[in-house]
């Protein structure tokens, strides 16, 4: 059945084949895989009606509520099923500083549509990793939402690297004064893989803060399509919003398209956007190669040091290895 999913927030030429992601699925029901969650009490339920802004409705879905505080990790392998469907609603006690991995992980084919749901009290801070690493024919779509009240700070890190499929977005507003947003992407697209990410960030009040920064390498006949958005709205003076996205292309025949937007209903802000798409710098190239390492090897270099500084926003040590571990392999 085709899908038309993942909708820019403003519309732009149709020519540019990028304010929609259409898509042909066959989506084959089981019953819902389960998370491990550790450290923490937790609610699961089923509910009905799922939705995400991704745009890709069912009927039924798997949903966890969680007061977040102290480490917690939650994982999902697929050991038991091949399709989920699932809401995790996160919400940040005030005063609280939280680490939060989220990791999808899978060595078959599988269907993953997640939403994930973070809300930010007051004084919260929390650094929250979000890793896909699927199957690489598995389809992957996984939905962000984040709210945060005054003096909150949210740092999100969404490493995107699993399946053949990868449909992102995230919807981020700062609603509280003061209030400060992270949010780190790194993506990788080889064989004929197909990525779409819409990132959204509204600075909603006063000496707020938001960074968009994505990430990614593209190979072989990889598509990938970025949607940026910065929102400055009414009321929002003294704030700071900034997007970038960095894209290396390692095949003539990959396809990179980007539409980088700031919108804004307020004066006496900061606001900037910027995108790099490119082959790797023959010079660095050169110079490593120049030092007795493969032309191979020094690729790996050069990419792994573009992704370097959002990986070791990952607090897990065991999780960083194994995230650097699957990018390498994807780079052979």
């Amino acid at each position: 059945m085709k899908y038309v999913l993942n909708e820019t927030p403003i519309r732009t030429s149709n020519n540019f084949k990028i304010n929609d992601f259409i898509v042909d699925l066959d989506i084959k029901k089981d019953n819902f895989s389960k998370y491990e969650i550790n450290n923490i009490n937790y609610n699961e339920s089923i509910k009905d009606n799922f939705n995400s802004k991704i745009g890709l409705k069912d009927d039924k879905y798997l949903n966890i509520d969680i007061a977040a505080k102290d480490n917690i990790m939650i994982k999902n392998t697929f050991d038991e099923s091949n399709y989920l469907v699932s809401q995790i609603n996160i919400n940040l006690k005030e005063n609280i500083n939280s680490n939060i991995i989220i990791l999808y992980k899978s060595e078959k084919e599988v269907f993953n549509n997640s939403k994930i749901v973070i809300n930010a009290k007051k004084n919260s801070k929390s650094n929250i990793s979000i890793i896909n690493l699927l199957n690489n024919d598995s389809k992957s779509l996984i939905s962000i939402e984040n709210t945060e009240e005054d003096n909150s700070d949210v740092t999100i890190n969404f490493i995107d690297l699993g399946g053949n499929l990868k449909i992102s977005n995230y919807y981020g507003k700062l609603d509280g004064i003061n209030s400060k947003n992270n949010f780190n992407n790194i993506y990788m697209g080889i064989n004929d893989d197909k990525i779409d990410m819409n990132f959204y960030l509204a600075n909603n009040n006063k000496n707020t803060t938001g960074y968009i920064l994505s990430n990614g390498s593209l190979d072989n006949n990889s598509h990938k399509a970025f949607k940026g958005t910065i929102d400055f709205i009414e009321g929002s003076s003294k704030s700071i919003g900034e997007e970038n996205e960095n894209c290396i292309m390692l095949s003539d025949t990959c396809i990179s398209r980007s539409l980088p937007m700031l919108l804004c209903h307020e004066e006496d802000v900061q606001g900037a956007h910027g995108v790099s798409t490119g082959k790797i710098d023959e010079s660095k190239l050169f110079y490593l190669m120049s030092k007795g390492i493969s032309e191979n090897e020094a690729k790996k270099l050069i990419i792994n040091a573009n992704f370097n500084d959002i990986i070791n926003e990952i607090t897990n040590e065991e999780i960083r290895q194994l995230v650097t571990e699957v990018i390498d392999n994807k780079l052979n």
